[in-house]
């Protein structure tokens, strides 16, 4: 279910060009839900790891034995990793680069000050440990590509400029305080565990994604603009003194502790989407996101290690779709602790197979072994046909619909409620589903709606979701079937 992004697109469409997949994903542009690859143990493909730690952990200090400390007078070279443990300055209208594979760690009691004037570009990765600082008053970049992790305080003055092309994480430790100009581009991702300020004298513009998660605080006294194509996610704490102007898309999670104070301000474009789970929402005079409309779910393989069920289902989530089994003999390995855990947290659990069959006799016995992985467990969601390999685009519609209608009917045969699942291209492009009297599960991602034609019941809309009790990134799923009550009622997957 992990779908591979822009760079693997790239790979695997140059590997195939004289295949109508290539022009599958060079049609939508904003599609972003190519074709799974094989991952190390034979399932699907993982998403290529973030350049930092997105998850939750507690900071675990870096050997520096080898690192070289550095100070303004050393030009950084690639495929080599710094360190600073002192006051260290950056000015005289100085442009300093890291260049890709280097790494600059601040270490505890570093403070590394940019001055007025003076550039830091990051192509690589930073990291400030707890303790350590960074201080902006001249420009700071971080491109696409790097990572900055943040464990300790980053602080910037009126003039500053703060441009992130790439994933930023502020930790639970870290403290950060904007106050000139900051920018979120299109590829930028601020995800905020800690606590960030954006002071009356600040701009934040997210054209990208700024996430606040459960556990983080957020205080905006200055102004936070939403692009038409930006995104803001609000978890944990929020606090409104400054101005939002939204023009993208704004959502409230369920978990998000909201105040506005007298003074601030929240508006609003004709192109605005706001999705609110808090329970007293009453739409107002922005369009509600189909993402609204449903129900909240999650889909997770062996590629999110432990999750913690209980945290999830606090969240808001209601569904998951889990993967059991892969192939015609590979087992997810923790699908019996996923299946166990989310149902006993009171979460309703569909189970997904990872296809690679290449004719109806591999799709039956890849279809025997997802059932008998399944048998034992109690499921109150549909049972799943994940069928979107590329070894399969070889294929002619007329035997992909027949290696999808025999893996249905053996779903069907063992008395379970069946679904495939893919993305809208895949859909379109390989598959007549008209013939198929079999209900969709979609992937579509950073659109207001999927292109798939035809009619769909789950629709999984983003690949980087940030979820309680979920270390780093998880798909997110909205679901417009109470299919709970459909199976029960329906005597499916063999319920009492």
């Amino acid at each position: 279910m992990k779908l591979l992004r822009k760079a693997a697109a790239v790979f695997i469409a140059a590997a195939i060009s004289l295949c109508p997949f290539n022009a599958a994903f060079a049609d939508t542009a904003d599609e972003q839900a190519p074709s799974a690859a094989v991952d190390d143990d034979g399932g699907d493909a993982k998403k290529p790891d973030a350049t930092v730690d997105v998850t939750d952990k507690e900071y675990t200090p870096i050997d520096k034995t080898e690192y070289i400390k550095w100070n303004a007078d050393i030009k950084p070279e690639e495929n080599k990793n710094y360190y600073i443990d002192s006051f260290t300055k950056i000015q005289g209208n100085k442009t300093v680069v890291f260049p890709k594979n280097s790494t600059l760690v601040l270490c505890e009691g570093a403070n590394l000050q940019i001055y007025a004037g003076s550039v830091l570009y990051i192509y690589g990765k930073q990291i400030i440990e707890p303790k350590g600082r960074l201080t902006v008053t001249g420009t700071f970049s971080l491109k696409e590509g790097a990572g900055l992790e943040n464990h300790g305080s980053i602080v910037t003055t009126k003039s500053s400029l703060m441009k992130f092309s790439s994933d930023f994480v502020n930790h639970n430790d870290g403290t950060v305080i904007l106050s000139g100009k900051n920018y979120i581009y299109q590829d930028g991702n601020y995800i905020n565990r800690g606590k960030t300020t954006v002071s009356s004298s600040a701009e934040l513009s997210v054209t990208g994604n700024y996430t606040n998660t459960e556990e983080s605080f957020l205080h905006q006294k200055g102004s936070f603009k939403v692009t038409i194509s930006g995104t803001a996610t609000m978890g944990g704490y929020y606090s409104l003194t400054g101005e939002v102007i939204n023009s993208g898309k704004f959502v409230y999670e369920k978990t998000v502790q909201y105040f506005k104070g007298k003074q601030g301000r929240f508006a609003v474009t004709k192109s605005a989407r706001l999705i609110d789970y808090r329970k007293d929402f009453v739409p107002g005079q922005v369009a509600v996101n189909l993402q609204n409309s449903g129900m909240k779910g999650v889909d997770v393989s062996s590629w999110q290690g432990a999750i913690n069920w209980e945290r999830v289902r606090a969240s808001g989530v209601k569904f998951a779709m889990i993967r059991s089994s892969f192939g015609d003999e590979k087992t997810d390995k923790t699908f019996e602790y996923n299946i166990t855990q989310a149902a006993e947290a009171g979460i309703n659990v569909g189970v997904y197979h990872y296809c690679y069959a290449q004719n109806t006799k591999d799709a039956r016995t890849e279809a025997k072994h997802f059932i008998e992985t399944i048998s034992p467990y109690e499921i109150t969601f549909p049972v799943v046909l994940d069928l979107e390999d590329p070894s399969q685009s070889k294929l002619d519609k007329e035997e992909i619909n027949a290696i999808a209608r025999v893996f249905i009917e053996e779903i069907r045969k063992a008395g379970y409620y069946p679904m495939i699942y893919s993305y809208s291209n895949w859909f379109n492009d390989y598959m007549d589903m008209d013939k198929l009297d079999c209900e969709v599960w979609v992937a579509h991602w950073g659109v207001s709606a999927p292109t798939y034609s035809g009619n769909y019941s789950i629709w999984q809309y983003s690949c980087e979701g940030l979820v309680s009790g979920i270390d780093g990134f998880v798909d997110l799923n909205v679901c417009f079937k109470d299919y709970e009550k459909i199976i029960r009622e329906g005597g499916y997957n063999n319920l009492e």
